[in-house]
């Protein structure tokens, strides 16, 4: 008599959230010159798993600059964009070209990629602004503020940004970078004084990652093969391949839900009595079940709700594996004796942060 327990893999859809697009302004604090920042533009999504990424879309950056209380106006900034640290290397290969400029202003960088990996190399920012133009060896933009009017105070940098696909970005609604600047002051009593820094979260791009999720289940069907002459009361354990698992990533977190169809008993064609049945304990998540925890056929048997699993290649293994409880003899002989396990995975709102590390548990 041989007996098998199958497994269908039934996996929730890959769901996102959206949101309408937000701006954000960050400030030089105590410094003889500097810009002001924001961003605005139509919301954009992206789907990590959409092979083609975020191919472009285009953000507007309010540009002003600080004014000295000494009556000097800051003149020239060159700066460059980085992810922040909350995001850090998972933005990297993201693209932030500048493609024109509104303003009374004379600009140098058009059409340059002023976005760097967060681990570089990056641009060398001349101290002094004056001096030193970007190229594509040393990639930023050189702003010109050339008059010393309130009309010349701000203008507007036109971006078009794209992201490659699979990226390793959180869940996000969007998506903030920092600014590293130099810049030069003219006029009053700080004429030609420089300042260098960093503007955290100087721009926050209003680019909503999706809460999605790929998962799949890689192994074969929980088998125990021929178990006709295991006593009914299995002397050593007899368990399915360890090697079993589902495979998850995510940009956000997830939550799993596990039922049998038969309350963790497998049984033949057109079962009648308990000679038909052949009970199992199975262990999931750090769970183990069995017809003795969850009687009920078809119950949820096993939840959690887990952290992010990534979006890296390992991405998160979840093991599975059912250990026998009754053995064969005595049962009604049969070719085959099945059950069905049902595993729903679904991803969750931005808001939720998962409790579990689901991807830390082993069998047995």
């Amino acid at each position: 008599m041989s007996s098998l327990a199958k497994i269908v893999r039934t996996f929730a859809i890959a769901a996102g959230l959206a949101a309408a697009g937000m701006a954000t302004s960050a400030q030089a604090q105590n410094s003889p010159c500097g810009i002001t920042g924001s961003a605005s533009a139509a919301p954009a999504v992206y789907d990590p798993f959409n092979p083609t990424g975020l191919a472009s879309t285009t953000i507007t950056m309010n540009l002003t600059r600080v004014n000295n209380t000494g009556g000097g106006d800051t003149r020239f900034v060159n700066f460059y964009l980085r992810a922040n640290s909350t995001t850090g290397a998972a933005a990297n290969g993201t693209s932030v070209v500048t493609s024109s400029v509104v303003g009374s202003t004379q600009i140098e960088g058009i059409g340059l990629n002023i976005f760097h990996d967060y681990n570089g190399p990056f641009p060398t920012l001349p101290i002094d602004p004056i001096n030193g133009t970007p190229t594509g060896g040393n990639r930023y933009l050189e702003i010109n503020f050339t008059g010393n009017n309130a009309g010349s105070d701000t203008v507007q940098v036109i971006f078009n940004v794209s992201l490659p696909a699979n990226l390793n970005l959180n869940a996000v609604q969007n998506l903030a970078f920092d600014a590293f600047f130099t810049c030069n002051i003219q006029g009053g009593g700080n004429n030609g004084d420089t300042n260098s820094g960093t503007f955290a979260n100087a721009v926050v791009f209003p680019v909503t990652v999706l809460s999605a999720l790929r998962t799949y289940y890689a192994g074969t069907d929980l088998a125990f093969g021929e178990i006709g002459n295991i006593p009914a009361v299995p002397l050593s354990p007899v368990r399915t391949d360890p090697a079993n698992y589902i495979f998850v990533q995510s940009s956000g977190a997830y939550s799993v839900e596990l039922s049998s169809q038969n309350g963790f008993k497998m049984k033949k064609p057109g079962a009648a009595t308990v000679n038909d049945e052949i009970r199992y304990s199975l262990k999931f998540l750090g769970d183990t079940r069995s017809t003795a925890t969850t009687p009920v056929p078809g119950a949820t048997a096993i939840t959690h709700q887990c952290m992010r699993a990534g979006l890296a290649t390992a991405g998160q293994t979840l093991p599975i594996q059912a250990t026998l409880i009754d053995g064969g003899q005595g049962k009604n002989p049969s070719p085959t004796y099945t059950d069905i396990l049902t595993v729903t995975i679904t991803p969750l709102a931005y808001s939720v942060v998962g409790t579990d590390n689901c991807g830390s548990y082993s069998v047995p």
